[in-house]
């Protein structure tokens, strides 16, 4: 493995960690932690550190070192987690995750002398440590005599245990490498110390507090993973500093052992009588340990081959069926059963790529802190359904038009504090964010309770720029759907979080380019709310085959709610060349996607055709009508974007079973053609 390929891993694990952080951070800030919280945020600070100092980020080493000493102190006890700590946490947090960002050369270094002196201040009040490596300041006494005294000689251990010799390079301190926390990961595994080796340690006049001069040699039970033992190394300097081996622990160790603890009183190392009183009894408690699946990363383009290859596999399959088929050939049980095999692969292709919506929820926190800090707005967040899966290349392409909604609803809806006592709110505003499965969709929403969109502002800035003719007669939904067009703000000032018209119109654009759809709510006074429904996949889908003229299309199964041949005298026109049909006492519109879509041939008198019922998110239901129905199959979507051009109406493009390609149809946007915002060009 190259030097690359490792520090990739770093990176990741980089992520990882500062995910984790947040998570527990966000549990203290809301009072739902326990003694496990701390030492989640503890253990992910020291893996960056460590990994920092192996490959020399000396900046990103400098702070966590400095973070992670703080943590100790509040893991211990010293420093009691009241609110002004919890948010000096939090600054800590982001400061960290902007040093991350830096290394990757995603961003400047970050200037965190502020927060370092912050930090400092916050260990100065903690109350001062005993003279030399106490267990008040490590967890993990430096006491040979005691750590000795410790062991018992046990005649029930197996033969054959692990040997591990540890003995740290002498500028492994200075490099953030942490000997006793590594013992500690040890003791946790089952570990004991046998001997401490301190030949070392040399004179006081020659001593260097930065240096490391002991060494240790434990033992580890047999039933402990080599992997395991070796991930505790993992960023130690000099992998030849550490010896890992199987080996006896004969009756002339045992002896040895028993001398010196029959020289020495016995007493455990770090029993609860001897230790201070702790201020947070929930982070002293110990927790049980939590079962974790067993996991291996692997690289998105392996995954991305894999969904390709099984695509290919479903659009073979299809052939062969249409072929037997064709060919009067009965292969019925063995179809069926390739069909299931089929579509249990494809289903589990589609799951290794999914990913819970809260790697990108977890974004927000931060995104809310920054705005609060800038406009003195106070903001409390609410989340439900993070745990809903999707595409990760979904998860992927969200993340912007999410920050762009959370930055509006903040920016534009939630008013000040003053503000919404004045009309009787809480001070503090609320932003909630949801996610739900409806169908083969996800459902994300993004509200606030502010002030909502004023409706007649916006049309006249949309006049007034040109946006909409001065004449134009729009609903209300029309009017919200303005705030989307290209260079439309209704921000008084430019300033760094809006007001140049471009968010918006790039929220809806990305949306779009992943199929799906954004729609607004919107009440003066109470608050607004953006949904946005998106594709679970952007891989395989479900969908009706049918054909219109001569052409074929596919109609994803997840808009259809039924299909009927209706008589002639039940298809009403309101004139325009618009009809409608009553369905159970809803008259919906009628549209011909011969029509829609300018196409010759297509039949044109709906009782002689086929319609189907679709349901939408932004228009609601409508017909669709067809000339036939020919089948019902699961398709792989080829994006026409990238190898023609987005058209309206058109969502891609698929593989028949007899090799021609059909055209994957927009339900939305076919709805929505028969209805245009009357919009023209800006001059």
């Amino acid at each position: 493995m190259s030097p690359d390929d490792i520090q990739s891993i770093f990176f990741q694990e980089c992520e990882e960690g500062l995910a984790s952080a947040e998570t527990a951070l966000l549990a203290i800030k809301a009072g739902e932690h326990d003694g496990e919280t701390i030492n989640t945020i503890f253990r992910a600070v020291h893996s960056i550190k460590g990994g920092a100092g192996a490959f020399g980020f000396h900046p990103l080493q400098s702070f966590t070192h400095l973070f992670e000493t703080l943590l100790d102190k509040v893991r211990d006890g010293e420093l009691s987690l009241d609110p002004p700590l919890v948010e000096l946490l939090m600054g800590a947090f982001d400061v960290l995750a902007d040093h991350v960002t830096a290394i990757r050369g995603e961003g400047e270094q970050p200037d965190d002398a502020v927060m370092k002196r912050a930090l400092r201040d916050a260990l100065s009040a903690a109350p001062a440590s005993a003279p030399g490596l106490a267990s008040q300041e490590l967890g993990l006494s430096f006491d040979i005599d005691a750590m000795m005294a410790e062991l018992t000689v046990r005649s029930d251990i197996p033969a054959q245990d692990w040997r591990v010799t540890f003995m740290p390079a002498a500028g492994d301190l200075a490099h953030g490498g942490e000997p006793l926390l590594l013992l500690r990961e040890l003791a946790a595994l089952g570990g004991q110390v046998v001997s401490a080796d301190p030949d070392r340690v040399p004179t006081l006049d020659a001593f260097d507090p930065d240096a490391a001069y002991m060494g240790w040699t434990l033992r580890l039970p047999a039933t402990a993973e080599r992997a395991t033992i070796e991930e505790v190394f993992d960023f130690v300097s000099d992998p030849g500093s550490v010896t890992i081996e199987r080996t006896q622990f004969d009756d002339a160790m045992r002896s040895a052992r028993e001398v010196i603890l029959q020289s020495r009183p016995v007493a455990p190392l770090a029993t609860p009588a001897a230790e201070p009183p702790v201020a947070q009894a929930p982070l002293a408690a110990k927790q049980p340990k939590v079962a974790v699946g067993a996991t291996i990363r692997v690289d998105l383009d392996k995954l991305d081959r894999l969904v390709d290859l099984v695509g290919e596999l479903v659009i073979t399959q299809s052939m062969l069926s249409q072929r037997l088929a064709s060919n009067g050939l009965a292969a019925v049980e063995e179809l069926a059963d390739l069909d299931q095999l089929t579509r249990e692969l494809q289903d589990s292709a589609m799951a290794i790529r999914a990913q819970p919506v809260k790697s990108v929820f977890s974004r927000v926190p931060r995104i809310v802190r920054e705005l609060e800090a800038s406009t003195g707005k106070r903001v409390q967040i609410e989340v439900e359904g993070e745990a809903t899966e999707l595409d990760k290349t979904v998860i992927e392409r969200i993340g912007e038009p999410l920050t762009h909604l959370v930055r509006n609803c903040v920016d534009h809806g939630i008013e000040l504090p003053a503000q919404r006592l004045a009309k009787g709110k809480p001070a503090e505003g609320l932003l909630r964010l949801s996610a739900e499965h409806k169908g083969s969709r996800i459902v994300i929403s993004v509200s606030d309770d502010g002030a909502g969109i004023d409706r007649e502002r916006v049309l006249a800035i949309a006049t007034d720029r040109g946006i909409v003719a001065a004449d134009a007669r729009l609903s209300d939904e029309e009017i919200e759907q303005l705030i989307f067009a290209p260079g439309f703000s209704t921000a008084r000032e430019v300033s760094n979080i809006s007001g140049r018209g471009v968010g918006m119109d790039v929220v809806r654009q990305n949306v779009q380019a992943l199929g799906g759809r954004i729609t607004i709510q919107s009440r003066p006074g109470e608050g607004s709310s953006f949904a946005l429904a998106l594709p679970l996949t952007l891989a395989i889908v479900d969908g009706m085959v049918v054909s219109v003229g001569d052409q074929t299309y596919i109609i994803p199964l997840t808009h259809i709610v039924e299909s009927l041949r209706p008589d002639r005298d039940q298809v009403q026109s309101t004139g325009l060349g618009n009809r409608v049909l009553n369905v159970r006492g809803a008259f919906l519109p009628v549209l011909g996607i011969g029509d829609q879509l300018g196409l010759t041939g297509a039949v044109s008198e709906p009782s002689e055709a086929v319609l189907i019922v679709v349901e939408t998110e932004s228009a609601g239901s409508a017909i669709l009508m067809v000339d036939a129905i020919i089948d019902q199959r699961q398709v792989v979507i080829k994006s026409l974007e990238t190898h023609y051009q987005q058209v309206e109406g058109v969502a891609g493009a698929t593989i028949l079973g007899d090799g021609r390609v059909a055209l994957i149809l927009d339900v939305e946007g076919l709805v929505d053609l028969r209805a245009p915002v009357p919009l023209r060009c800006a001059s």
